[in-house]
């Protein structure tokens, strides 16, 4: 099985995660959430990895494919003095 690595980033003015990363070469997704996002590029992967084909090893698209995201979120809150 070929894993496939998303890093992702949310943006909270837009409200949205969106792909700052990964191996999939050509992917550029956002979603409202992180299983949106993932679903998205999950719709996306076939595609793009039948377009870029030549940049990897026919094992490598060979089978079943994952997509493991890696998401990070960071904030700051006032507190109330």
């Amino acid at each position: 099985m070929a894993v496939w690595t998303i890093k992702a980033q949310y943006d909270p003015e837009a409200r949205v995660w969106y792909s700052i990363e990964g191996d999939m070469p050509g992917l550029n997704v956002e979603g409202d959430t992180v299983d949106h996002l993932a679903a998205k590029a999950s719709g996306m992967l076939l595609d793009l990895l039948e377009i870029n084909a030549d940049l990897f090893p026919a094992d490598r698209l060979a089978g079943s494919h994952s997509i493991h995201v890696v998401a990070h979120d960071e904030r700051t809150f006032a507190v109330a003095a």
